[in-house]
């Protein structure tokens, strides 16, 4: 296989932003993430590394570094981030395509890598909103389609397990509030060019 044929389902849901179904090894390797930031969303301390909030989640935390560094995800989102541009800039993509985009980074902060998993229980809201880099998007660890994502244009989207969408960082959007039992589990990144200063 080769990053054509990894991506040649991509599917464009509405204008500007993309779908696709999140590779099985892939989604297996969040498991790991989610007991991980589970332990950090149950330790008495963990308002000293709780995610900055657009709404009222139940909690957010980013994903620890060492996780990031040692996915095969973070490779995944940055080539769907390259073919994301060369969809809408007309560049080929191809296995040479040169890395012109990254997982956003802040170094002077301790969240350093902006991939951060979102706890929505029931009440959970997340008030419209855009993020800092130049491609944003959400992988779905849970069912979402009693919660669906909404852009300040009226569309919505009722993930499934597994999905991931990707679209234009300042394009506004945010989740009802979540009326299920069930935990509504989400992670959510930027990704930016990296000879940008964003």
């Amino acid at each position: 296989m080769d990053l054509k044929s990894l991506y040649k389902d991509v599917e464009e849901i509405h204008p500007r932003i993309l779908k696709h179904a999140l590779p099985s090894s892939i989604y297996k390797e969040l498991h790991k993430w989610i007991k991980r930031t589970d332990a950090i969303r149950k330790h008495k301390l963990n308002y000293l590394v709780e995610h900055g909030n657009a709404g009222h989640n139940a909690y957010q935390v980013s994903v620890p570094f060492s996780l990031i560094e040692n996915s095969f995800l973070q490779a995944y989102l940055i080539h769907l981030g390259e073919y994301y541009v060369s969809k809408y800039e007309n560049i080929p993509f191809e296995n040479e395509f040169p890395r012109i985009v990254r997982l956003r980074r802040d170094e002077n902060h301790f969240d350093s890598y902006n991939l951060w998993v979102n706890y929505a229980e029931k009440g959970s809201i997340n008030i419209l909103h855009n993020h800092s880099g130049f491609l944003s998007g959400v992988i779905y660890y849970t069912d979402c389609k009693d919660s669906p994502i909404y852009f300040e244009d009226g569309f919505s989207y009722r993930a499934r397990k597994g999905d991931v969408i990707i679209f234009p960082s300042l394009m506004k959007h945010g989740v009802r509030k979540h009326k299920n039992k069930k935990t509504r589990i989400t992670l959510a990144y930027n990704l930016y060019y990296h000879s940008f200063k964003t």
